[in-house]
């Protein structure tokens, strides 16, 4: 599970971060433009799960993804209130955003989901993500902390479509899945 939230959190936020204009669930926030193209993704995580060792691994994750202006504005509006019992709202203006997640029974599930965290802009090719989450359910009770880079890096490569996430291999992207298809998941859309 740790892998795959590695994978998947930061280019999302990424994603979501990217787009210029939030919609009136996030507080009329109005956050910087971001460059479509290919992104470098390095975060740090640690999920403490209650009854377990404490997570200690500060071995950094790299990922990369393509991003378009579509995809920037399906991230966020899975950000800005697709889930059913969550509510989210971003503050800011400039290069720094706070951002507020609240989730009652987040996608059908028993239990509580809070989250907190900052958003900082280096122009349309940067951006430094920190947070912190904590979920109580009646099968586990968890809290997350994340603490990540984004930066553009180019345009996507040849074959690599917009949504593709992966790492990088000898130099080659390794596609490990689409931002699209993970949207259609019922544990990502709530359903």
């Amino acid at each position: 599970m740790r892998a795959h939230l590695h994978r998947f959190i930061l280019p999302a936020v990424c994603a979501a971060a990217s787009l210029a204009a939030a919609p009136a669930a996030l507080a009329d926030a109005v956050l910087p433009p971001m460059k479509p193209g290919f992104w470098q993704n390095t975060m740090v995580m640690h999920m403490n799960m209650a009854g377990q060792p404490p997570d200690t691994d500060d071995t950094p994750t790299v990922t990369y993804s393509c991003q378009s202006a579509q995809t920037m504005a399906d991230a966020m509006k899975h950000m800005g209130g697709d889930m059913p019992g969550c509510a989210f709202d971003i503050e800011g203006s400039g290069g720094r955003y706070t951002i507020a997640v609240g989730c009652t029974n987040p996608g059908g599930a028993p239990g509580k989901l809070t989250a907190s965290g900052t958003m900082v802009f280096a122009g349309e090719s940067e951006m430094r993500v920190k947070e912190s989450s904590s979920m109580v359910s009646p099968a586990m009770s968890m809290k997350m902390s994340m603490d990540g880079d984004a930066k553009w890096v180019g345009r996507c490569p040849s074959g690599v479509m917009p949504g593709d996430f992966g790492s990088m291999v000898n130099g080659a992207f390794k596609k490990e899945g689409n931002y699209a298809d993970m949207a259609k998941m019922p544990s990502a859309t709530g359903n």
